[in-house]
């Protein structure tokens, strides 16, 4: 198994290729950045990946709207990522 910190170098490396063709929000896209995102926390950068799944979140809702299951995917990112959060703060 990676560490997060693979994990995260994986991640992006896939996600920049995407980015170069154009493809930022698409739902392959967006399951890319909801992986970055949580890796990144399980890397213990939370402020980053706060904000990554902040953004996503709009992202998707936006491009995607509120019920489409890129949305839905970036919600489950959101609630990944505080979850995490809140195990680092009670450590």
């Amino acid at each position: 198994m990676s560490t997060p910190q693979q994990r995260v170098h994986d991640t992006t490396r896939r996600l920049l290729e995407l980015l170069e063709h154009g493809e930022s929000l698409s739902p392959e896209a967006i399951e890319l950045r909801c992986e970055l995102a949580v890796a990144t926390a399980e890397a213990g950068h939370l402020d980053d990946a706060y904000y990554q799944v902040e953004e996503l979140l709009k992202d998707a809702r936006r491009e995607h709207g509120p019920d489409h299951p890129a949305a839905a995917r970036a919600r489950e990112a959101v609630e990944a990522v505080r979850a995490l959060g809140e195990r680092a703060a009670e450590a």
